[in-house]
């Protein structure tokens, strides 16, 4: 399951983000242990207008299990990320045969006249790809970036 994290600070790494959302899915005992996390990928977007400029930047963290990435959509919303509040959410995808763009038969004007023509997109918005990590394929090895050490996070 993925989750969207919104008004992501502009300096924001994936690792402020990994050990932001780590801080939520696991406790103490587990950073002890050295756990090995449940997150599958980290991508961060930046969201530009048509001159490049940057309006916003967005973080989708992908969780292995779904009841974890609820878990941490109900302990992160609200919650700041580098000083600035973020509001956090399950990321949804649209599939392909149902988006609108990809329909081309006009409907006529007189059956549905007050419709809006297209989707709700904001055409004047460029997405870009900031920043992206994946787990590796091979399950045998995790590398160092994805398992829990108590050296990364910080005891609270």
């Amino acid at each position: 399951m993925r989750v969207l994290i919104t008004t992501v600070p502009e300096s924001t790494s994936e690792r402020d983000v990994r050990s932001f959302v780590l801080k939520a899915i696991c406790s103490r005992f587990q950073r002890l242990l050295r756990r090995k996390n449940r997150i599958e990928s980290i991508t961060i977007i930046e969201l530009a207008d048509q001159q490049g400029r940057a309006l916003e930047y967005q973080a989708i963290v992908e969780f292995e299990r779904t009841d974890i990435a609820l878990m941490a959509i109900k302990k992160l919303n609200g919650t700041h990320l580098n000083g600035v509040p973020v509001i956090v959410r399950r990321y949804f995808t649209r599939s392909s045969y149902r988006d609108r763009r990809r329909q081309r038969s006009e409907v006529p004007v007189l059956a549905i006249h007050d419709r809006r023509k297209g989707g709700r997109r904001r055409l004047e918005i460029k997405q870009n790809t900031v920043s992206m990590a994946r787990k590796p394929d091979n399950d045998d090895s995790v590398p160092r970036a994805y398992t829990m050490e108590a050296a990364q996070l910080p005891l609270y």
